[in-house]
């Protein structure tokens, strides 16, 4: 059996570009600036490209040219999109958006797992599908700045480790596991953000 050393000397360029600006990415995100959305595009690119031809995850690839329309979208958003955007405060769903959303996520995830599953080959399928849906989800809440995307992340991010491992993906499990963390001090400091502007 290999050990993690040996594997990660087997990763390819496609894998290691996407590390280098997801960790950018997580990075600015925390900080609460718009230029994270240009390293995302750029980590989205070389991830989608790993996720279809050599990790064999169909849906996860689809969410990361997904990412990379958001990505576009997220800098219009964030610098372009008139005063009420650029000034738009960090605001929270409560109790009823959320459970709205996850109820929304879950139904969805349901569904077109049912829908697509013997149509389309790919490993972990449920769990692939379920973690691109409520990826959306938290990357349109991301975009809108609404704080409780980074409890999603969490819980996307540790769904990710798992799935990443069992189709022998460790370098990328590692990232899911640094932005696991990212994502907590990103909910501290936007909490911060968001009680002081109460």
């Amino acid at each position: 059996m290999q050990t993690l050393l040996e594997q990660f000397h087997q990763v390819g360029f496609a894998a290691w570009m996407s590390t280098l600006f997801s960790l950018l990415y997580i990075f600015f995100a925390v900080q609460n600036k718009s230029i994270c959305f240009v390293f995302g595009l750029i980590s989205s690119s070389f991830w989608g490209y790993e996720s279809f031809f050599n990790l064999n995850l169909k849906f996860d690839a689809f969410l990361q040219v997904f990412y990379v329309l958001m990505s576009i979208w997220g800098i219009y958003q964030w610098q372009r999109g008139g005063t009420e955007q650029k000034e738009r405060h960090i605001g929270s769903l409560g109790v009823s958006g959320n459970s709205l959303w996850i109820g929304f996520g879950v139904v969805l995830s349901i569904v077109i797992y049912f829908l697509v599953n013997n149509m389309i080959s790919t490993e972990k399928a449920f769990l692939d599908l379920a973690t691109t849906i409520f990826s959306i989800i938290a990357t349109f809440l991301l975009v809108f700045r609404y704080i409780d995307q980074w409890i999603y992340w969490i819980v996307i991010d540790l769904c990710y480790i798992y799935i990443y491992i069992a189709t022998g993906a460790e370098l990328f499990a590692l990232i899911m596991l640094i932005n696991t963390v990212l994502a907590i001090k990103g909910f501290f400091n936007w909490h911060q953000i968001y009680l002081d502007k109460v």
